[in-house]
């Protein structure tokens, strides 16, 4: 059977990819255990090609087991964590690790709060001012704008 994806008897197609159907074609011939030699023969594609495929092809639908760090805390970690800064915010970080994972750092506190957009600090309550108190201030100040850090 003569192959579609040749451009002359003899010379594969020149492509650097491969595509969806040619894909297809190589899965579909995979399956009744045919090996990659024939396939290659069969479709006139390198045999390293076809069997980078077929492995490609077998790990796209498996999630990359072992891979990166693995987190030292647990969500209810992090929770408790996320509810100690906000219940108290002059807690520092590192009495938050003493008291919900010793077995952390700091910056992982830090990272957890950063990662929830939350800051431990709150802004002061501004001082509300009447009328007649902020004209006392403005008279005292102005009264006062020639002293010197000394006086």
């Amino acid at each position: 059977m003569p192959s579609i994806l040749r451009s002359h008897t003899k010379k594969p197609i020149p492509s650097k990819y491969l595509s969806q159907f040619t894909k297809g074609r190589i899965f579909r011939l995979h399956k009744p255990q045919i090996g990659p030699e024939q396939i290659s023969h069969y479709l006139n594609i390198p045999p390293t090609t076809v069997r980078r495929t077929i492995a490609k092809g077998y790990q796209e639908g498996k999630e990359n087991e072992g891979r990166g760090i693995h987190p030292k805390t647990t969500k209810l970690q992090e929770e408790a964590m996320v509810e100690e800064a906000l219940k108290n915010h002059h807690t520092t970080d590192f009495e938050i690790v003493k008291k919900v994972a010793p077995n952390v750092s700091t910056k992982t506190v830090k990272r957890i709060i950063a990662q929830r957009h939350l800051k431990k600090w709150l802004t002061q309550e501004r001082v509300h001012l009447d009328e007649d108190q902020a004209q006392e201030r403005l008279e005292w100040a102005l009264a006062h704008r020639y002293w010197t850090r000394k006086m």
